[in-house]
């Protein structure tokens, strides 16, 4: 029996792919200046708007510091690096006046980069490049993972991030999955339609519901598997018209059946000149055979007389 989503489900799943397309890319908490521009952020394999487990994701953000202050970033705080990747991969440089520093690696989820590293006297163009490879992870049902997220840990309890990218991450298996389940589910009520329309029973509405569920099920075959929203809508109204058509056809009527003639005389008329033949009444059975037996009795007395 396949999973049935709700268009309302779908609805709120198309809804909260478009929130997490949107970048955030300005701070909200008022203990940071930092800044990431929207024309230095790159982020491969994007352009469809949602991964697939095991898709890599490639992705470039430069973080601008402010040169007006006492410092560019202060000792006491600290960046944080996050992402929902699988095995994600980091590097970074720190960029002073253009001149590009060491670059530093790191292999796990999370990574801190310290104030004292950060932090260098006013009047400094400074910035930080970031780079970060990983896959996408596995999931039995769309989910909006972090990608990346960078947050300036500034001794305050503010968590808006400097900047964080969220995408979802569908399992395109679960969609071919239902698409071969509500095929196979048609198939049957279209067989059993044949079946009933070859009595004499009209399945018009039936067959209206047929040709509804097969023109959704053609749309998802035919929609890319990311617009995973316009999928599941396409789904939902190929399952309900199958419910549909399947009830239709439990409440068509049978045809009336014809009664077949009884045998015998009953109702048969006769034809002129035909004998009549009147079958022997069961009480004349014992009468015969009693006088079958006086004439018998009587021959014997006679015959012993003789002798």
């Amino acid at each position: 029996m396949p999973t049935r989503a709700g268009p309302g489900r779908t609805v709120l799943l198309a809804m909260l792919l478009c929130l997490s397309l949107v970048l955030t890319a300005s701070a909200a908490c008022p203990g940071t200046k930092l800044e990431v521009q929207p024309s230095s952020v790159t982020i491969d394999n994007a352009g469809s708007g949602a991964l697939t487990p095991g898709m890599g994701v490639v992705m470039s953000v430069r973080v601008d510091f402010p040169d007006k202050e006492n410092t560019t970033y202060p000792e006491t705080s600290q960046l944080e690096l996050t992402s929902g990747l699988d095995n994600p991969y980091w590097t970074w440089n720190i960029v002073r006046n253009g001149v590009k520093k060491d670059e530093t690696e790191e292999r796990k989820s999370r990574v801190i980069l310290n104030g004292d590293v950060l932090s260098w006297p006013a009047n400094t163009t400074e910035s930080l490049d970031i780079h970060l490879y990983g896959t996408a992870p596995a999931v039995m049902e769309p989910k909006r993972l972090s990608v990346l997220r960078i947050l300036d840990v500034a001794g305050t309890s503010c968590n808006d991030p400097v900047y964080q990218y969220s995408a979802y991450v569908i399992n395109t298996t679960i969609s071919r999955e239902r698409i071969g389940n509500l095929t196979a589910e048609l198939a049957r009520l279209r067989t059993d339609a044949a079946a009933k329309n070859r009595t004499g029973t009209s399945t018009a509405l039936v067959m209206e519901k047929i040709d509804t569920a097969q023109q959704n099920l053609n749309t998802a075959n035919t929609t890319p598997v990311f617009e995973f929203v316009s999928v599941g809508l396409a789904l939902d109204r190929a399952d309900s018209a199958i419910a549909d058509g399947r009830r239709l056809l439990e409440d068509v009527p049978a045809p009336e059946s014809v009664i077949p003639q009884q045998k015998g005389t009953a109702g048969q008329k006769d034809l002129p000149g035909t004998p009549q033949q009147t079958p022997a009444s069961p009480d004349s059975v014992p009468v015969l055979t009693g006088v079958v037996a006086c004439i018998g009795a009587a021959g014997i007395l006679r015959w012993r007389e003789r002798r």
